[in-house]
């Protein structure tokens, strides 16, 4: 007989054996949408892999600790990783559920001759709610209690102190809010926040981002009202501020590199207005083909020409009065989002991406008119994949400080800068440079 309640940890298993080098939260949001289990079991499953991924160092420690030495098999850690989240840090849920669930997935992995030891290990970790681990200081302490690679803690230990350093690590493991971004162009954001308390469903507006609405909890953005009429989209606010940097004007053409999945290109496209010659570049024709359909979904697809390149080999008649460069990053600034992104990551990548970035930031400047503008963008936290690229500028250019349109609180020097514990945003760089 099946343990009650196996079907959301049958899941957040089959998310998190199943995400491979992709994002966990899109393979199991894949999985829900097949699922007939209750909201409430959705729910749960989301949680479950939230809590594994963001504790994922000290729930293999306790581990460890447990087995003494005996090796077991990738499938049997994960099904005693998910144990053992609900026990540290899921605490409605009873400690006999949680040992027999863990029992029960176990047959479900197909390791059946591993369920006695589950079951003598969830016993043990159920029965402990408090777990201490000798660290030789407080870098390996932050590491171990919020999962971070010690690498990056000491990165930003060095670069902002060891409190700023904890904090954000701190942060960067709690739920971020749920925000949309309300399309503008058909919509006002006061209609917007009606047209969902009419669905009983609860929104804030930010006044530092007014065109944004806080969601009351997390929900399919395509069950929420308005989202076939293409009346919002799904984005943080801090990646709203590059757009307004850049404040196109009417008349000027404009580019945006790096532009899947459409977010600030729609973005562009909607306080636009349409008097604007907006085009879209993306190297990845799978990621084009989304931005495509996300723009026919907001009505903006009119708006705005596509085009399939690497912006390295990039040519077209004429130039640009402003490009807005996304550029490809190593997305340490939206771990809070993306859990799993902190054990992918090693100090190489921010090498060479940083590389990668300086060679588009080469191309992007040789698409601007003689009076053009650049807009540089990035959601990592590290200064080589930010402030470093403009200090100093590009020879021939100048930064031009962000006043329009930023509130005073994310701009640090002439550069925009968010961080999630500082300001409730996913972290984020923005900078403005044109021709001296």
């Amino acid at each position: 007989m099946a343990a009650k309640g196996i079907e959301p940890r049958k899941l957040a298993y089959l998310a998190i054996r199943s995400s491979g080098d992709g994002s966990l939260e899109s393979a199991l949001d894949a999985l829900l949408d097949k699922s007939d289990i209750a909201t409430n079991d959705k729910s749960l499953t989301y949680a479950i892999c939230m809590a594994v991924l963001r504790n994922r160092f000290k729930i293999d420690k306790i581990i460890d600790s447990l087995v003494t030495g005996k090796k077991i098999d990738d499938e049997v850690r994960d099904v005693l990783r998910i144990g053992a989240a609900q026990s540290l840090y899921l605490s409605k849920i009873p400690p006999h559920a949680i040992v027999s669930t863990a029992v029960e997935l176990t047959k479900f992995a197909k390791k059946s001759s591993a369920s006695g030891l589950v079951n003598a290990i969830m016993r043990k970790i159920v029965s402990q709610k408090e777990w201490d681990f000798v660290c030789r200081d407080e870098i390996e302490r932050i590491s171990l209690e919020t999962s971070h690679p010690q690498w990056l803690i000491e990165r930003w230990e060095k670069a902002q102190g060891l409190d700023f350093a904890r904090k954000l690590a701190t942060t960067n493991n709690d739920e971020p809010p749920f925000t949309i971004r309300t399309n503008t162009r058909l919509i006002t954001v006061e209609d917007l926040q009606e047209r969902f308390a009419e669905a009983d469903i609860s929104s804030e507006i930010d006044e530092r981002t007014p065109e944004y609405l806080y969601i009351d909890r997390r929900h399919a953005p395509y069950k929420l009202p308005g989202w076939d009429e293409g009346l919002f989209s799904v984005q943080d606010p801090a990646f709203g501020l590059p757009v307004w940097a850049l404040a196109p004007r009417p008349g000027e053409r404009i580019l945006e590199i790096g532009c899947a999945p459409g977010g600030k290109l729609s973005h562009l496209a909607e306080i636009a207005g349409g008097d604007v010659e907006l085009h879209g570049l993306d190297i990845s024709e799978s990621r084009l083909a989304t931005t495509r359909e996300n723009l026919t979904r907001l009505r903006l697809a009119e708006d705005v020409t596509l085009h399939l390149a690497d912006a390295r080999q990039f040519s077209m008649p004429g130039h640009f009065d402003a490009i807005l460069l996304d550029a490809p990053c190593t997305s340490l600034g939206v771990i809070r989002r993306h859990p799993e992104i902190r054990y992918r990551r090693s100090p190489d990548d921010i090498a060479r991406t940083s590389m990668l970035q300086m060679e588009l930031i080469e191309s992007a400047i040789a698409l601007l008119k003689p009076d053009g503008r650049l807009v540089y963008c990035s959601c990592s936290t590290e200064p080589e994949e930010g402030e470093a690229h403009f200090s100093p500028p590009p020879e021939g250019f100048e930064v031009r400080r962000i006043i329009s349109g930023i509130p005073t609180e994310f701009i640090v020097g002439d550069f925009v800068r968010t961080w999630p514990h500082l300001h409730g945003l996913d972290g984020s760089f923005c900078a403005v440079i044109r021709r001296s």
